[in-house]
């Protein structure tokens, strides 16, 4: 039961704040406030908002279509910062997509106390949910309201809806109508939150609302649907004739929250289809029993919650297997798709414990928590290299748009909505775009139809990455374009992450820099190879006599509805 509060719940509860800490700390060195993909489309519509002058227009452009969603609450999420900060600050976007993890595991804590868990069984639920392997969505702004607040606005709906049935909280069932309502409007798979709904009130005869939700869900749900487009990407489209491979799919998706592909790729996809056979045998199980099988009535409650999430996150793996199939089995196993893997083991962890007699019950709980930190500390060892890449990338996206492309808003609203982020390049500009004396390299060069690889050895010298910016900088440099790519740092080994010179000192001993130079969004030309080494406050930048030849690849770009 739960405790007074006490030293020892201090203890707890600090145990329990450790991981959302240590996101935290991981999230504010590296999140950076410069748009990626879709945050380009957030910021336009917000324009598109701002010099409107009709009231109906500005409804119209928030609740506008984007691929298969309606992103009201990314747009409305986007003008309330606007309104803020006089700006489109993505970070912040981050901040408020994140917050919807916190919400999920207070959801998780209310749900604890209704089975009269101890307050130490949540521990394990917070070091599973707050990993830095969800780092594609974590670190983008767009991403990170739809792909996290849409999961919390489920399962918040599902808990109003489910307890409403107790009298004293039925304005938890008009609360729950305003909760479905922005889930559906937060992302494609909110559609689902209606009809699991219905679901929920049908299994608990409650015929009385039935006909209040049926009406406002159809409401909901035609406005959704009126004017809607499908997708036009024909690479979205799903192959029906060969379910054998939707259904491997479905199953490595759903397992895909324990990935070992950092220590074991080559058995990478067979262990997330593994763990999602099992996940599914669980979801089959739980769901004929909560069903089918007579039990205390209160017990009975708490499991509708669950398996109404259960049901949320099964579905929406469905329809990215779906989806995204088409686009191979690496899309299906991206960080971005993982959280519903973590959450779906969340709740096997707390159907388990509810199964398990009460002198058993601490020991799983000792095992699961040792297990959740050994996970937690694996997926950013696993991630650390990707997260580091993925802030790279912002960076030169935005050299691109300001000095390669030369199309970063100047004047005007596009000016007031995307400034600039001043980072480690802004006062060597200079020397990256004027090429000095060259030194003599041997930087190994593979070509392919696409691509260049570009694969300088360190033979073991030591990168300080207390920078958030540090490692190498690829520049590529013609009479007319010059380039800035980000760079893999690659360790001389794994082990080298359980060195406390790497966890300690942030001190990392190099195998190489590598880096992947398409040649589909660069002007064709000869360009010399350079490099610029970030290390703590020391930015030297190098350019070499070693050159590539590029012919530019056309490639189609994606169609899309906005």
């Amino acid at each position: 039961m739960w405790q007074s509060f006490s030293i020892k719940n201090i203890l707890i509860f600090s145990l329990i704040l450790t991981p959302i800490v240590f996101f935290g700390y991981i999230f504010e060195k590296y999140a950076i406030n410069i748009p990626h993909w879709d945050d380009f489309a957030v910021r336009n519509s917000l324009a598109s908002y701002l010099n409107s002058n009709s009231p109906t227009e500005k409804i119209k452009i928030l609740f506008a279509q984007h691929n298969e969603h309606r992103i009201f609450l990314t747009r409305l999420a986007a003008l309330l910062i606007y309104e803020v900060k006089g700006t489109l600050n993505l970070k912040w976007l981050m901040y408020m997509g994140n917050f919807s993890l916190i919400g999920i595991l207070v959801l998780f804590f209310k749900i604890s106390k209704k089975y009269s868990f101890i307050l130490l069984s949540l521990a394990p639920i917070s070091f599973l949910i707050f990993n830095v392997g969800l780092y594609e969505n974590t670190f983008w702004g767009m991403a990170s309201i739809q792909n996290f607040g849409v999961i919390f606005l489920a399962f918040l709906t599902f808990y109003w809806l489910v307890f409403s049935v107790e009298k004293q909280k039925i304005k938890y069932f008009y609360f729950s109508l305003f909760s479905c309502f922005l889930g559906i409007f937060t992302s494609y798979n909110g559609i689902v939150i209606p009809i699991i709904g219905l679901f929920i009130l049908l299994f608990q005869q409650r015929k009385q609302v039935v006909f209040i939700w049926v009406g406002s869900c159809f409401v909901f749900l035609t406005s959704y649907f009126y004017s809607f487009l499908q997708n036009p990407e024909k690479a979205s489209k799903t192959d029906f004739s060969h379910p054998q491979l939707l259904l491997k799919g479905l199953f490595a998706t759903i397992g895909n929250g324990i990935d070992l592909s950092f220590i074991l790729s080559d058995k990478h996809i067979d262990l997330s289809m593994a763990i999602g056979v099992f996940l599914v045998v669980f979801i089959a199980i739980f769901t004929y029993i909560v069903i089918f099988k007579k039990y205390n009535l209160a017990n009975k409650t708490n499991d509708l919650f669950l398996l109404a999430c259960l049901g949320f996150l099964a579905i929406t793996c469905v329809g990215i297997v779906l989806a995204r199939i088409s686009f191979g089995f690496g899309t299906l196993l991206t960080s971005k798709y993982k959280i519903y893997s973590i959450l779906i083991l969340s709740i096997f962890y707390f159907v388990a414990l509810q199964s398990l007699s009460e002198n058993r019950k601490n020991n799983f709980i000792y095992m699961s928590i040792l297990g959740a930190i050994i996970f937690n500390i694996y997926t950013y060892i696993a991630d650390y290299q990707n997260i580091i890449y993925l802030r790279q990338e912002r960076i030169t996206d935005q050299f691109k748009q300001q000095y390669s492309d030369k199309d970063f808003p100047k004047n005007g609203l596009a000016a007031k909505l995307q400034q600039p982020v001043a980072i480690f390049y802004t006062d060597i500009v200079d020397k990256i775009l004027q090429t000095n004396d060259s030194v003599k390299t041997n930087i190994n060069i593979t070509e392919n139809e696409t691509s260049f690889r570009l694969e300088e050895k360190q033979n073991g010298k030591i990168l300080d990455l207390t920078s958030a910016d540090a490692g190498q900088y690829f520049i590529l440099k013609s009479t007319e374009k010059v380039y800035l790519f980000p760079t893999q740092t690659i360790p001389i080994n794994k082990k080298v992450y359980m060195n406390s010179s790497f966890l300690v000192e942030n001190r990392l001993p190099l195998s190489s820099f590598v880096a992947e130079i398409t040649k589909f969004y660069i002007q064709s030309g000869k360009y010399q190879i350079g490099k610029v080494l970030v290390e703590n406050d020391t930015k030297t930048v190098i350019f070499t006599t070693q050159t590539i030849d590029i012919q530019t690849v056309e490639k189609e770009k994606p169609k899309q509805n906005w």
